[in-house]
């Protein structure tokens, strides 16, 4: 069985982010039994945590896997279009640096933080340095099942 939709009539287009740099939230966080602690957090090049893996265990809270990315335009509605049109699954190339060329895909959002995800084979993660770059084919927005249109995606 196939689902009708209307891909064919989906616009596809460039859109441009960078490594978001990696950040703390706080110089230390309390937990639940008053114990002090500072752990690694969002952004940057994650090396070892992957998409798929437990999200238990780590060392790290909101932990992004692979390249976290944004656009740190001064036009907020520019990175609105950025984390709004990168949709999961696009193809993300680098383009700069020593991993120019290199193909990616976009794994998702991390809302709160506006970063955009990016996962590349390791080979590519080893090239990549935080201050490279990445073109997105933003393509998916609008799309449609043509025979249920009460299911909306976003």
């Amino acid at each position: 069985m196939s689902l009708k939709s209307n891909r064919e009539k989906l616009v596809k287009t460039a859109v441009q982010g960078a490594v978001a740099p990696a950040n703390q939230w706080a110089p230390f966080e309390v937990g639940s039994r008053g114990e002090i602690f500072s752990w690694p957090s969002t952004g940057g090049i994650t090396y070892n945590v992957k998409i798929g893996d437990s999200v238990f265990g780590w060392a790290g809270e909101h932990i992004e896997p692979g390249v976290s990315t944004t656009m740190n335009h001064k036009n907020s509605k520019a990175e609105a279009g950025y984390q709004f049109l990168s949709c999961c699954g696009n193809e993300a190339t680098v383009i700069s640096g020593v991993a120019k060329g290199e193909k990616g895909t976009v794994l998702g959002h991390h809302g709160g933080v506006n970063h955009l995800m990016l996962d590349f084979p390791d080979a590519t993660l080893n090239k990549l340095t935080c201050d490279d770059k990445f073109l997105i084919k933003g393509y998916g927005q609008g799309l449609k099942l043509v025979d249920h249109p009460e299911v909306y995606i976003y």
